[in-house]
């Protein structure tokens, strides 16, 4: 319950949290034959293995809850644009390593402000890669907006004003280590 709670406190209320924690126990115990139980490993790589399965489980109940429910967009006009005519870059200049990528990710995301990182969490427990432009369902965002006691315009350019500084941070510390 601990791991829905942080993840999705922002999103859910309190006995929402408990109705997905229930859903997803529920649903791990019916479909518990699929769990890959039987591969040989260490105990605590089984563990992790199983809070991987039962996080994955209430990530896609969380969707499902907010699936079919009105829109609001993120994305301005410049995001938009930014989107359609990417930079032209040679491809062995923006080739970084992928851990590289990601630890850098992780300490330009430590350096966000708490509301910054929420509202991160937040839209991207909606994103989906194979959509060209993003939409978080309009009841998440109102209880983001209240949770964090922003409207909604004011949540979507924190997510811009955050997405900006992690993309100069990744660039200019990439840019430093070569």
């Amino acid at each position: 319950m601990y791991m829905c709670i942080s993840d999705h406190g922002y999103l859910l209320g309190e006995d929402d949290i408990r109705d997905i924690v229930h859903d997803t126990f529920l649903k791990a115990f019916v479909r518990a034959e699929t769990f890959d139980y039987q591969e040989p490993c260490e105990a605590d790589v089984h563990q992790r293995k199983c809070r991987a399965w039962l996080a994955a489980i209430a990530e896609n109940l969380i969707r499902d809850r907010f699936r079919g429910q009105l829109e609001v967009s993120l994305a301005d006009e410049t995001e938009i644009e930014r989107i359609q005519t990417p930079k032209q870059e040679a491809a062995d200049e923006t080739e970084i390593r992928e851990p590289e990528r990601l630890r850098l990710l992780k300490l330009g995301f430590a350096q966000l402000s708490e509301v910054e990182q929420t509202v991160l969490r937040a839209t991207m427990s909606f994103w989906q890669g194979d959509q060209e432009h993003q939409r978080m369902p309009n009841a998440a965002m109102q209880e983001l907006s209240r949770q964090i006691d922003k409207s909604p315009e004011n949540i979507r350019k924190i997510r811009s004003r955050a997405i900006d500084r992690l993309e100069k941070y990744v660039n200019e510390n990439i840019q430093d280590e070569e």
